[in-house]
């Protein structure tokens, strides 16, 4: 099915209304992505967006299903980035191409080769789902006509399988998320841990990092309980937690899952037996609303914290809350980073050619809310503080926040044998 296309004015959203001027903005409205290409190669006889000097960003983002709201911060934080700067990236005009994933492997390689062939895409921004950008990577590599800056998927085997020239990780790998921590949960919080965690890739992947960093500092792993993926019930699970007598959890659940986790542990009465710790995305954001109080005391580790003190940040949450009316999430800094990389390597090569980016964004320094972050020469992850934060209450809108109680500065990434 070809795909419905409009054109509109910037900062307008009705897809009905049509414009001959030129816009940052073009939105391709696709179900059953498979064919797009074809079609639109069939019927608009291929679209190469930088022709005439303006620059082509491809989203490659869950737009629909359980990751929209990932999807739609991460291009909120790129265009505030957009906003700030008349609309443009290093002085040239920008046009947007987005295309939903649903998070689906089979629309994700069909998206990304629309945007690279069909809309000539100077830069890819996304996905969200780590199985997507996997399923991505030969597709990027056998195109080699644009740079990937990953947005969001986390999973190290991005790097250790693909060890891609063009592929900049903007957000945090699943080691970071997980290994750092361990040794801080051994020394300020217990000597013993039970692991439990969604029981998918990237919860596997996670529970691996801290046992293996918790054991190398001097800890015990007393046992681990795997959930699967969107469970309602955890009592079963919380059960087996209690039984294996240890002082600590380490965790890994996301979005609904960690809201359901969260919520009955609490329930459970295991906040007075153990203590819990877990991977940001147990307590992040988008979570803690619906958590509440049930995420009172509660620690974990992440990459970006908005009530992080420093001026850059407050800047930043400040200029994104008169845009959106809510704080900003860790996606939403993940898209503003991805334009500000765009920008500063646009702007140093002067041109778009994939090759001469990439050159210049190895080893480049991001000045990040987060805290300035650098992309690592050697696999091009990000070499980033991280953020040991516990779940206090607040004086805000919100009833409780992150509030960080150390930060780790930059811990030494493992390469998993890349060497760009």
């Amino acid at each position: 099915m070809t795909p419905k296309r409009s054109t509109t004015k910037r900062g307008q959203r009705d897809a009905s209304q049509s414009s001959t001027t030129t816009s940052r903005r073009r939105f391709l409205l696709s179900s059953g992505v498979a064919g797009t290409a074809a079609a639109l190669g069939g019927c608009l006889g291929g679209i190469t967006g930088s022709d005439d000097g303006t620059l082509t960003v491809g989203y490659v983002l869950p737009f629909s299903g359980t990751y929209s709201l990932l999807g739609e911060s991460i291009v909120n934080g790129f265009e505030l980035f957009l906003d700030q700067n008349d609309g443009q990236i290093a002085g040239r005009e920008v046009e947007t191409v987005q295309s939903d994933t649903e998070a689906d492997t089979d629309r994700g390689v069909s998206v990304t080769r629309q945007m690279l062939v069909d809309e000539g895409a100077d830069v890819l921004v996304g996905p969200v789902s780590s199985a997507v950008a996997i399923a991505m990577m030969q597709t990027v590599e056998n195109e080699a006509s644009a740079i990937w800056l990953n947005a969001n998927a986390g999973d190290y085997r991005v790097v250790k399988e693909g060890c891609l020239k063009y592929h900049f990780r903007t957000s945090f790998n699943d080691w970071q998320t997980s290994a750092p921590l361990a040794p801080w949960v051994y020394d300020n919080v217990a000597d013993n841990v039970v692991l439990a965690y969604a029981d998918y890739a990237f919860g596997q992947n996670s529970k691996n990092f801290f046992a293996e960093a918790f054991e190398e500092a001097g800890g015990e792993v007393v046992g681990e309980v795997g959930v699967p993926l969107g469970s309602d019930d955890y009592s079963p699970y919380l059960g087996e937690i209690e039984d294996s007598g240890a002082d600590a959890v380490f965790s890994f659940f996301a979005g609904s899952d960690a809201v359901n986790y969260v919520s009955q542990f609490s329930d459970f009465g295991l906040d007075d037996k153990m203590t819990q710790t877990g991977s940001g995305f147990l307590l992040s954001e988008d979570t803690l609303p619906a958590q509440g109080e049930a995420a009172l005391g509660k620690y974990s580790i992440l990459h970006y914290t908005p009530t992080k003190q420093n001026d850059r940040n407050q800047e930043f949450v400040e200029n994104y809350m008169s845009e959106h009316d809510s704080r900003p999430n860790v996606y939403a800094v993940q898209g503003y980073d991805s334009a500000q990389a765009f920008n500063a390597a646009v702007d140093d090569v002067d041109g778009t050619d994939p090759d001469d980016l990439a050159d210049s964004l190895s080893g480049m320094e991001i000045d990040s809310p987060r805290g300035s972050f650098q992309f690592h020469p050697e696999t091009n992850d990000p070499i980033q503080d991280m953020d040991i934060r516990q779940v206090v209450e607040s004086d805000g809108e919100v009833p409780v926040e992150n509030e960080v109680v150390e930060t780790l500065e930059r811990p030494e990434l493992p390469t998993w044998g890349c060497s760009l």
